[in-house]
């Protein structure tokens, strides 16, 4: 049983942000129509506010099951060591074999900022400043992938430290920011790449017309935005059946009745024409990524294709 092993350096040269902006559209737009294979993902609590994490689907029905295992570790940053780690494992469509297993870590900051920026291209396309909260690899990600999608905006980066922000900042094109207040008040777009349990901006300083996008807010537990802030806009999510139990905000706005559920909209519905949006240029908009495994499964499809292509990756016998 033969296995294509890819590391984090054969998906980067091969998963380009413009490759990964083209699977993610591919995986909203099949789920938006119905196509994907998308089972609940499956939340494990741990140590030291901790999850494991496993997600699983296939792009449609015949195509290869595709699962994404891996934990979010927010007190690795003690540690010297990233917050999110993972690994894909790749079946056969037809026999079930393994035919890969793939660094999840490096596919994950690519496909979920790819699928970000694919959000912010139908909610603002013409934005002039797009500020990301935080200096992690989610961060470093929204900022390539922004690139992409909004290659004449501004990019600004604000983090607790400075010195990461100015790294950050220096390294990917953007301005740092100092004062958070007056950098949220003064974006188009405002990007939290955190795992915050608690709200890191205030509701009073997004102004009308900003799109807030809360890229941590992906369990019950985490609400790194103030879920009154849903209140008054209009929210997208990436899938409304996992963010209506997962995403801390929705789950906190939906349960007092600030917010109809029936009125949340996700991107498939968006891409697939099946939902549109009624708001004003004065409207602000939440979008909350909580992510699905079908990213994954589109995301490996163009990474093994290319593998195999090419002859990127070991080979391993586990049989």
């Amino acid at each position: 049983m033969s296995v294509r092993i890819l590391s984090a350096t054969d998906v980067r040269s091969i998963f380009t942000p413009q490759l990964a902006l083209e699977s993610q559209r591919e995986a909203f737009t099949r789920l938006g129509a119905g196509e994907a294979v998308q089972p609940p993902r499956l939340l494990v609590t741990g140590p030291e506010s901790s999850v494991s994490f496993c997600y699983s689907s296939r792009i449609s029905p015949d195509a290869p099951a595709v699962s994404k295992f891996g934990s979010v570790n927010p007190a690795n940053a003690d540690r010297g060591l990233g917050a999110v780690h993972s690994v894909i494992t790749v079946l056969d469509a037809e026999t079930g074999v393994p035919r890969a297993i793939i660094n999840g870590d490096s596919v994950t900051g690519l496909r979920t900022s790819a699928a970000t920026t694919l959000a912010m291209q139908q909610l603002a396309p013409c934005a002039a400043t797009v500020l990301v909260v935080g200096t992690g690899a989610q961060a470093r990600a929204h900022l390539d992938a922004f690139t992409v999608t909004h290659p004449d905006a501004e990019l600004r980066i604000f983090g607790r430290n400075p010195l990461a922000a100015a790294e950050v900042a220096g390294s990917h094109g953007a301005v740092a920011e100092e004062d958070l207040e007056h950098s949220v008040r003064s974006a188009d777009i405002i990007v939290l790449c955190t795992s915050s349990l608690t709200p890191v901006i205030e509701d009073a300083w997004v102004t009308n017309g900003t799109i807030v996008a809360s890229v941590g807010s992906f369990a019950p537990d985490r609400v790194e935005l103030p879920p009154t802030l849903l209140a008054r806009s209009t929210v997208v999510v990436d899938y409304r059946a996992s963010a209506l139990t997962d995403s801390g905000p929705v789950v906190e706005a939906v349960g007092s009745g600030a917010v109809d559920p029936d009125r949340i909209a996700d991107l498939g519905a968006l891409l697939t024409g099946a939902a549109s949006l009624d708001r004003g240029a004065a409207d602000v908009v939440t979008y909350f990524s909580v992510s699905v495994g079908v990213q994954d499964a589109a995301a490996a499809a163009v990474i093994l294709a290319a593998a195999e292509e090419n002859g990127v990756g070991a080979q391993a016998e586990l049989g």
